[in-house]
């Protein structure tokens, strides 16, 4: 103020200064007013003052309605009894919802948003439901849980010892029927998921019966074309009755053979549903035979032979070089490791065979030795002296897709210890990764492959694949991309070459119907690289249902992923157009009904009252599901929680003062203009 006052005497306290005329007071006093504040609030502004604002804002607890939609509700819920039900919950929600925030999923194997009810889950997994629920809403308010369910769970673990159970107050609706009902039903069939042609194969079906003392039954197998293949009586002597049946079965085609196992109706049954399974059984016309030969025991040789393992279609036989004395053209492929040196004569034998071969090098690898032996990699050093690099993937490689995921992960486990020296690549050779010394990426070759003569090579330049398998568990709980990393090189080596430009595959031929079906879609051109350019579409047929998708482009390749479908048997029909020529390809695959809902269908309300025990909270019935809004409103731990948020603005980043700055001093400016006043 003092500043404004000193403007405004300086420019207006003298009238010799400005007013040579005759003495307009009222001007001067005007003109002085409107400098003052001008200048005034300019040197205010110049201090940097700060608005501090403080907010309080409530937060309300979270109400989270879990409701059951799995099929082993259906048959309790008559079309007018849901209604009821359905009434009664939507008066719970209303009446919660006056004071508190109230969520609704549905949950069968996972949480859903779907607001209808229509018991189509054909699994139950409460206790990945409530975990779900805190992972999901953990940054909220949980005040209480209502969990509406018969208590039946077929997927994952017992939710009673559920770690979250005991952070908030679960309150149960026990719905379903707990009475034990007059029913026979398989209550299990084991098999395999893939034989070989003309194997014998065992089906195990586990056979209950409840209330039938004095009853007979018969247990059909039934194969796809109607006929039936087995049969056997069952006498029922106990009305708690349990028996197995062992049936031995042979693999007769390729293919996927179905078998319908059924046990007919007894009079008084009360549930049809489970009394017949279905089989699925992938019959394989052969697998390959992998021989894996060591110079000296090594961790990469147990990891290799780990993961292929893993895959049923190869069978492997690992051998120290030193005591091999077998043929060679009794396998498919060779996976040589270098780890010492090699007998002369075996390295002769090697190099003249027409089989695939994977080579993987060690740090004791004799580096002559892998040069003599293949034309694909040359490299001019020791692999005593090694270093450790990373994987960089490479977007043009084209002999097969890894998945986005898979390349991810493997970019995160640790180095790869590889030779040290200069590496000379085959122009023909196909790199899957390059190596990377710590930041710096190289041009030197990590994993290739190249088919050459026809005969088809790979390498792997390095040691160190076993800690990727250990990290990869240690991180994920799993070795799912080391494994397919591994698979897919071996299934490229021990393929016939396919010179189709344009082909479908998937992952696998039987999925279940809780399982999305991954298509992945590979086109070259006439230089046969691997091109995505132009659109891919696909029509699924089941019978005289059909389904159309478009596939998404990854990096060079075609994937898609069609969700979940109705159990069936599936064609898929794809098709795109290059430079004007058409290309199609198919494939095939089935869909395995899930019935485990329909297995046990008697309510376990123990698991419901535990649960509301262990939290605090209360069990109910549909009769007085009503209540539950009064016991939530009467928890005195269920409350509101508030927080306080302090902001600070400073006041010259309000542009309205500047507003009033730029007003007060035009405003100045046009009284002296207009008066004449220079």
């Amino acid at each position: 103020m003092l500043v404004g006052f000193l403007f405004s005497y300086l420019l207006y306290g003298r009238k010799s200064f400005i007013f040579f005329a005759e003495e307009k007071k009222s001007l001067r006093y005007i003109l002085a007013t409107l400098r003052f504040l001008a200048v005034s609030l300019i040197a205010f502004l110049l201090l940097s003052p700060l608005i501090k604002t403080t907010q309080t804002e409530e937060q309300k607890p979270t109400i989270v309605l879990l409701q059951d939609n799995s099929a082993s509700l259906k048959n309790v819920f008559k079309q007018s009894n849901l209604k009821q039900y359905q009434e009664k919950l939507n008066a719970l929600t209303t009446q919660l919802g006056k004071k508190y925030n109230v969520i609704t999923h549905q949950f069968g194997g996972n949480l859903s948003t779907n607001k209808t009810l229509d018991f189509t889950q054909q699994s139950t997994d409460i206790d990945n439901a409530i975990k779900q629920t805190f992972l999901k809403y953990d940054h909220l308010n949980i005040g209480a849980i209502i969990l509406a369910s018969d208590g039946i769970y077929n997927v994952g673990n017992n939710p009673v010892y559920n770690p979250f159970v005991t952070k908030t107050p679960i309150y149960t609706i026990a719905l379903g029927d707990t009475t034990i009902k007059k029913d026979a039903l398989i209550r299990n069939l084991l098999y395999p998921n893939i034989v070989y042609l003309t194997d014998n194969f065992n089906l195990q079906v586990d056979v209950d019966a409840h209330l039938l003392n004095g009853k007979n039954t018969i247990l059909e197998v039934i194969d796809s074309n109607g006929k039936i293949v087995f049969n056997k009586s069952i006498s029922i002597h106990q009305d708690d009755f349990s028996t197995s049946a062992q049936i031995v079965l042979q693999a007769d085609k390729p293919g996927i053979l179905k078998y319908h196992v059924r046990l007919k109706m007894i009079d008084g049954e009360t549930i049809s549903e489970n009394n017949i399974q279905t089989a699925y059984i992938e019959v394989i016309d052969g697998r390959q035979k992998i021989l894996l030969l060591y110079g000296s025991p090594h961790p990469d040789v147990k990891a290799f032979k780990y993961a292929i393992e893993s895959n049923k279609n190869y069978q492997i036989e690992v051998e120290s070089a030193d005591n091999f004395n077998k043929k060679l053209d009794k396998y498919d492929m060779i996976i040589l490791h270098l780890s010492s040196s090699l007998d002369a004569n075996l390295i002769q034998e090697i190099s003249q065979s027409k089989l695939p071969i994977l080579y993987i090098l060690s740090a004791q690898a004799n580096i002559n030795t892998f040069n003599n032996l293949q034309n694909l990699l040359k490299i001019s050093g020791s692999s005593l002296n090694g270093n450790d690099v990373f994987p960089i993937p490479q977007s043009n490689f084209s002999k097969f897709v890894l998945d986005e995921q898979s390349t991810n992960i493997l970019k995160q486990l640790p180095p790869i210890l590889t030779p040290y020296g200069k590496y000379s690549v085959n122009p023909n050779a196909d790199i899957l990764f390059r190596q990377q010394l710590g930041k710096v990426p190289t041009n030197n070759p990590l994993i290739l492959f190249a088919d050459e003569n026809n005969k088809k090579t790979g390498i792997f330049a390095g040691e160190g694949w076993w800690r990727w398998r250990l990290n990869e568990f240690m991180q994920f709980k799993n070795t799912d991309a080391t494994d397919i990393l591994i698979n897919k090189s071996i299934q490229f080596l021990t393929v016939k070459t396919d010179k189709r430009k344009f082909k479908i595959s998937t992952s696998k031929q039987i999925y279940g119907t809780n399982e999305p079906i991954v298509l992945e879609a590979q086109l070259y051109n006439e230089s046969f690289v691997l091109i995505n350019e132009p659109e891919v579409n696909l029509e699924l047929k089941n019978g005289k249902n059909a389904y159309r998708f478009v596939f998404d482009k990854t990096l060079n390749a075609y994937i898609l992923n069609t969700g979940i479908l109705p159990a069936g048997d599936y064609t898929a029909n794809a098709q795109t157009n290059y430079k004007g020529q058409q290309f199609k390809a198919s494939t095939k695959f089935s869909v395995q009904p899930i019935n485990i809902e329909v297995q046990n269908l008697q309510a376990n309300w123990s698991i419901l009252r535990t649960l509301a025990q262990q939290s605090g909270g209360k069990t109910y019935t549909v009769q007085n599901l009503e209540s539950i809004a009064d016991a939530i409103q009467k928890d005195e731990n269920i409350q509101s929680i508030l927080f306080e948020n302090t902001k600070t603005q400073p006041l010259i980043d309000w542009k309205i003062l500047f507003g009033i700055i730029l007003l007060l001093l035009s405003a100045e400016w046009i009284i002296r203009k207009y008066n004449g006043i220079a």
